[in-house]
């Protein structure tokens, strides 16, 4: 029995890298994150990498620095504008608002402050456990994987980045305190920079394995900088979330806007197992996923890449 994965199998963890995410998005970050993200995802390496240094510069910058929360204060920033009504019973931090052009997501209306449950799981899926598991993925695939399935990984590892862009969790670090909110702070903007490093990274080795004519790959780029300033502009890298419509509403959009991320892989996945199955000739590998992970020379690393989003 052969030991090396098919063309097929390798495809199956990122139909659900990108699926899984987007479920992810939802249940932490609301439905309202998890929909733009469907928008924003198929060209969102500039957003990702712009993201991530706006996150970093926002954690140690002076300019951010948290404000006190005395009643008195809250009250008057609440006026201002400048805080959410959950800070009044002062469940978290609050920090004023940078100065500039209000934002559409920055409305006291629709930016919650609090810390959660679901906000700690959230990020420790799209900062701890996604960057790992995409670079295990890139040690095991990078040499071997096709093209098309480089391209569409990328779109997967974007679905799980672009989180880390939208909501710095600054707040978080704050009541870490310390050398854990320093740690934090790090972690949070430097996974950011790092998936969108590997999402690059992909899309590039992706074009240049499939030899894509120059023009295609302008019009990509010239997408990539016009979705960027749109979203900046719509949803900027600001501390704070947006609320949410209830768990269930908000995993429906996530696994509403997951099928439509999803579908590149997928169709890709369906349309390697059909040649598969109809083709004559030997492939380089013709394990199947559940042959490969029965296999006792692969190493455990390898067979956790070929499952795990």
């Amino acid at each position: 029995m052969s030991c090396e994965l098919s063309p097929q199998g390798r495809a199956f963890s990122t139909v659900l890298t990108a699926f899984i995410s987007s479920i992810i998005n939802g249940l932490t970050s609301g439905y309202l994150v998890a929909f733009i993200t469907g928008w924003i995802s198929w060209f969102a390496v500039l957003r990702i990498l712009g993201g991530a240094l706006v996150s970093l510069y926002q954690a140690f910058s002076p300019r951010y620095t948290q404000v006190s929360t005395t009643d008195a204060e809250i009250i008057a920033l609440e006026q201002q504008g400048l805080v959410s009504d959950t800070a009044a019973g002062g469940a978290a931090p609050v920090e004023p608002a940078p100065s500039g052009n209000t934002k559409a997501f920055s409305a006291k209306s629709r930016r919650k402050i609090d810390i959660t449950v679901l906000g700690w799981v959230g990020w420790v899926y799209t900062a701890i456990y996604s960057p790992i598991i995409q670079i295990l993925w890139l040690a095991a695939n990078w040499s071997v994987a096709s093209g098309q399935l480089k391209l569409v990984r990328g779109l997967g590892v974007s679905v799980a980045a672009l989180g880390l862009t939208m909501d710095t969790k600054r707040r978080y670090a704050e009541r870490l305190g310390g050398v854990a909110g320093a740690i934090f702070k790090l972690i949070n903007g430097g996974s950011a920079f790092g998936m969108g490093a590997i999402c690059l990274a992909l899309l590039v080795k992706g074009a240049l394995d499939l030899n894509l004519k120059w023009y295609f790959i302008l019009i990509y780029c010239v997408c990539c900088v016009i979705w960027a300033a749109g979203s900046f502009n719509f949803i900027p890298v600001e501390d704070g979330g947006i609320k949410g419509a209830g768990i269930i509403l908000d995993v429906l959009m996530g696994a509403f806007a997951g099928i439509f991320l999803a579908a590149p892989a997928f169709i890709l996945w369906r349309d390697l197992k059909f040649a598969a199955d109809h083709s004559n000739t030997s492939q380089s590998g013709s394990a199947t996923l559940n042959e490969y992970l029965s296999c006792e020379s692969v190493a455990v690393w390898k067979k956790i890449t070929a499952v795990l989003p």
